[in-house]
């Protein structure tokens, strides 16, 4: 059987065990950080995506170059 060591204190800790016995500890596997940081970096890249496209189409009323004639 693998062996769980708490990440906090180092105890063992029997399998299955959802806290360290020692110090109370909630114990994650790896994989779900992994996954957990995974979904934080994807949401962070769709809103950076998403905020750098509605930048992109901002159409302003009157751009850089293009001036207006008044005739009287």
């Amino acid at each position: 059987m693998a062996k769980n060591i708490c990440s906090n204190c180092g105890t063992d800790i029997p399998p299955g065990s959802k806290k360290c016995p020692e110090c109370g500890n909630l114990q994650t596997s790896k994989l779900k950080m992994l996954i957990g940081a995974a979904t934080v970096l994807l949401a962070a890249l769709v809103i950076v995506i998403g905020a750098i496209n509605i930048i992109a189409r901002d159409d302003p009323a009157n751009p850089a170059g293009d001036t207006t004639e008044i005739t009287p």
